[in-house]
């Protein structure tokens, strides 16, 4: 599912630049009980379903054709997303290559952001805002590692690498969080870095990481 223009990456130089901008965004003061976050992302969808379970049940019809098979909540709706992008151009790029390949797709624009935190959190804030910032980063970094495995630019190696460093990341995130509700979605994110073969990664299972992170962005609900 990558751009065939997209240029290789240095997949654990990015990931441990996540490490130190989490620090710098989480150190950063901030004031009054609205999060200054904002993400937008355009998922390549093959179909949706009213619940969770009847998605999963077409979610290996996606990864057979190399997608992450991921069922993200949009709305009231569930989508088995096939890859997410952050320009409308590749993903529509992206959609009609698998029409020709025979997998009739859609593209959904999704918007993050606009979060309202209870006065309870409000000595969280910084924290909160730190997350944030980084889970967006990881995601972005998930999808460059993603390409870099489908163009053949990254090795397994950097890619496990990468995962490592992921978690490093995600245990800093949720130890700073515990006691709203990204300390949960973080966790979820951790159990599935720690599915992962430790030796061996897919792209496809990388792009379904990026899109648990984008889930997480956008349904996560702190009241």
């Amino acid at each position: 599912m990558k751009k065939s223009c997209k240029r290789g990456i240095i997949a654990v130089i990015l990931a441990a630049a996540i490490i130190i901008a989490a620090a710098i965004i989480a150190a950063i003061p901030s004031c009054g009980s609205r999060i200054d976050f904002s993400a937008q992302f355009y998922f390549v969808c093959y179909k949706s379903a009213d619940d969770a379970h009847s998605a999963s049940s077409i979610s290996s019809t996606v990864q057979s054709y190399g997608g992450a098979g991921y069922i993200i909540k949009l709305g009231s709706n569930y989508h088995v997303a096939v890859a997410c992008y952050y320009s409308r151009e590749d993903a529509e790029s992206v959609m009609l290559s698998l029409a020709d390949d025979g997998l009739s797709c859609q593209v959904i624009e999704a918007y993050a952001g606009g979060y309202d935190i209870p006065r309870r959190l409000s000595g969280q804030k910084s924290n909160i805002s730190g997350a944030l910032a980084t889970l967006s980063q990881l995601g972005s970094l998930f999808y460059e590692t993603a390409n870099g495995l489908d163009g053949g630019t990254l090795t397994n190696a950097a890619a496990v690498s990468v995962l490592g460093n992921a978690r490093a990341v995600l245990n800093a995130a949720m130890s700073e969080n515990e006691g709203n509700a990204l300390y949960s979605e973080i966790n979820y994110l951790l159990a599935l870095v720690d599915d992962l073969d430790p030796a061996y990664v897919y792209a496809r299972e990388v792009r379904a990481l990026q899109i648990a992170v984008c889930d997480c962005l956008l349904n996560v609900n702190f009241s």
